[in-house]
């Protein structure tokens, strides 16, 4: 037991119920598809925890959540945090056999979904019969029962024994078949990229001083906006607007109208917001922003430098994928020396290797490896050999470097990026992680060969 309450709230999985009990009217979700209050999304969390455990689920089983943005995901999530479940978000541009691999790969023994997507859902459910507790959100599909009717009998309480659940999400499987990353009991992301998350959380904070409104511009089953647009903002008690979709001037109408202050982004919706003519742009008041957080893909210097010329210094970078992090940079830092994604937390969290596993010299391309924090290193779900492959002596990598060269052009190393995953990098004589980028659209991340 801890006498901070909110802390004791978030080791048990129960920190929406903290909020619920101190600003119950306040929002929590805003979305297309509804709202809730944090009283209203305590309840229906409470309300599904108790009907999957009349259905037979308790701590430690799994269960899978194939939704769009909209308030029953944060309520599936709630609710699976508090009564020990191991949730796995599914993409929904996955077909019915690949979502139906997943279901089945993590042994879940509960698929909820949402309607829009009934056709993935029932391939997904055949494919996985182990699944046999079936709820479908927002309309029917076949075979499965209505979301509303199991939760809407139950009691809306708090439950009495609140258990801390997890979840695991799945690479992108640009290799074979995706895999789940999975940690151990307590351990999050968050601790699995330490090396980032502690500056985020930071930062994160700092910005939130005041009324504060997040901006959920990306679907949640994404490792980063299940992160940094759902669990950070609700263990603040800071409400979320979610997109359902991406669109430059609607996320400019939602900055403005709710008075956003937070937001997460990537550098692709940076390019599509900089497009957008300047009298479009000029429309909406966005001087509400604090913080805007990006990451999951290199971001061209120009893009990086109109953004903040834009918003000012309240853009953050992070480089860091679902397996852990590495480094975090300010707009000062930023400024101080364009293109970098900063400092990693100490000297020894990130090596950049070369293929024979001897350290590069600065101004060399090779190959990152983050250093694994104790008790929360990740392993890849039932691929032991997968796992093994990701570590080098206490530090794991998140893909591999090639070097290539290009019709008309100088040679490059060239990295694809699967979900924020690696990319060829080269120490600054300062310490810094140099990337090169140059197409903000694009999946590849083009640093000259010899040097960044």
């Amino acid at each position: 037991m801890t006498d901070d309450p909110r802390l004791e709230a978030l080791r048990t999985g129960m920190v929406v119920s903290y909020w619920a009990a101190a600003q119950p009217g306040d929002p929590a979700i805003v979305s297309p598809h509804g709202d809730r209050t944090f009283a209203q999304l305590n309840a229906g969390a409470n309300r599904l925890a108790r009907a999957l455990r009349r259905r037979g689920l308790g701590a430690g089983d799994a269960m899978c959540l194939l939704s769009a943005n909209r308030p029953e995901f944060a309520e599936v999530v709630a609710g699976s945090q508090r009564c020990g479940l191991r949730l796995t978000p599914l993409n929904w541009h996955l077909t019915g056999d690949e979502a139906g691999y997943i279901v089945a790969d993590c042994g879940a023994t509960a698929l909820i979904a949402d309607a829009r997507f009934a056709e993935t859902a029932r391939d997904a459910a055949a494919a996985a019969p182990g699944a046999t507790v079936r709820l479908s959100v927002g309309g029917h599909i076949e075979g499965f029962d209505p979301y509303d009717e199991a939760i809407g009998p139950e009691d809306g309480g708090d439950i009495d024994d609140p258990v801390l659940g997890t979840s695991m999400l799945y690479t992108s499987g640009t290799t074979g078949r995706p895999k789940g990353v999975h940690r151990p009991r307590g351990a999050t992301a968050g601790a699995g990229g330490a090396g980032s998350a502690g500056s985020v959380l930071a930062s994160f904070r700092a910005a939130g001083d005041g009324p504060s409104m997040h901006l959920c511009t990306g679907p949640l089953y994404h490792a980063a906006p299940l992160a940094f647009s759902l669990a950070v903002p609700m263990a603040q008690g800071m409400g979320v607007v979610l997109m359902d979709g991406w669109d430059a001037e609607e996320a400019l109408r939602l900055i403005e109208r709710y008075r956003i202050t937070h937001t997460h982004m990537v550098p692709t919706m940076f390019h599509r917001l900089l497009s957008l003519p300047h009298e479009v742009r000029a429309r909406y008041d966005t001087s509400s922003l604090r913080f805007v957080l990006h990451g999951a893909a290199p971001c061209p210097v120009p893009i990086k430098q109109a953004v903040i010329d834009w918003w000012g210094p309240v853009v953050f970078e992070y480089y860091a994928a679902t397996e852990g992090g590495a480094s975090f940079v300010t707009s000062e830092e930023w400024l101080a020396r364009p293109g970098t994604v900063g400092k990693p937390p100490t000297d020894d969290h990130v090596r950049v290797l070369d293929d024979q596993g001897a350290e590069v010299a600065p101004g060399e391309v090779g190959t990152i490896y983050i250093k694994a924090p104790k008790g929360a290193e990740f392993e890849y779900y039932n691929d032991p050999a997968k796992t093994a492959s990701a570590y080098r002596s206490g530090y794991f990598t998140l893909g591999e470097l090639r070097r290539v060269s290009i019709t008309g052009g100088p040679p490059v190393t060239i990295c694809k990026i699967p979900a924020a995953a690696s990319r060829g990098a080269s120490w600054g004589a300062d310490g810094t992680i140099v990337f090169s980028v140059a197409d903000p659209r694009s999946g590849l991340l083009s640093v000259p060969a010899g040097g960044g």
